[in-house]
């Protein structure tokens, strides 16, 4: 029996949150919790009864998708962020990345895709467009080139800290790395939030990201 897939939906085109409802439609194992028409509807269904899958647009009235995810991110909620979006400017991309979020679709995107990311958001995976992948490449070994003639970020974490980065790079969440290490999960918060101000990253998206580019740990 499939696990359920909790997910809110925020967009503020009605024509394409209607598109994306029949969608998921398509998914058995999928309960939409809330469509939403802007950001702090979202954040509002987001807080109060919190999904597995946050499903977003970036430009929305109100409160747009990159400011939802980092009010998500500051309440320590651990929801999975997918951006459903048209908008591909690097700026925004790199944003919506260090605000937390997991996969990164264009809305021409097809239906089969849509959920495909869906369900690798639940399971701590990412699912991008190839476009925006070139982009997140293209960044990565232009820093990753800019890093080698700069000997200056040098990371402190404890082993055990170490450990669990290695396990967030793998894109295990809290519960996991508690269950895998033995460990409750409050302390795998607490280690979490020292490994981001040791990277000084706001995401574990990018802490991963960054961890991987100084060898902190080993790439998938």
């Amino acid at each position: 029996m499939s696990t359920t897939i909790r997910v809110v939906i925020a967009d503020d085109e009605s024509g394409y949150r209607n598109a994306i409802q029949r969608t998921l439609t398509l998914m058995p194992e999928c309960q939409v919790l809330a469509v939403c028409k802007d950001g702090q509807e979202a954040l509002d269904e987001c807080l109060n009864e919190p999904p597995d899958v946050l499903l977003t647009d970036i430009n929305m009235p109100r409160m747009d998708g990159l400011e939802l995810m980092r009010r998500l991110l500051r309440k320590e909620r651990e929801i999975q962020v997918v951006v459903l979006t048209v908008n591909e400017d690097d700026d925004v991309v790199f944003d919506a990345f260090r605000a937390g979020a997991l996969g990164y679709l264009l809305k021409t995107s097809t239906p089969q895709e849509v959920i495909e990311a869906i369900r690798l958001a639940h399971r701590g995976e990412a699912k991008i467009t190839p476009k925006i992948a070139t982009k997140v490449i293209e960044d990565f070994r232009r820093v990753k080139d800019d890093d080698e003639n700069d000997d200056s970020e040098l990371y402190v974490l404890s082993d055990r800290e170490t450990e669990i980065l290695e396990l967030i790079a793998k894109g295990m969440r809290n519960k996991e790395i508690a269950l895998h290490l033995s460990i409750a999960e409050k302390t795998v918060k607490n280690h979490v939030s020292n490994i981001l101000k040791a990277l000084q990253v706001n995401s574990r998206t990018e802490a991963a990201m960054k961890a991987v580019r100084a060898k902190l740990v080993q790439g998938s």
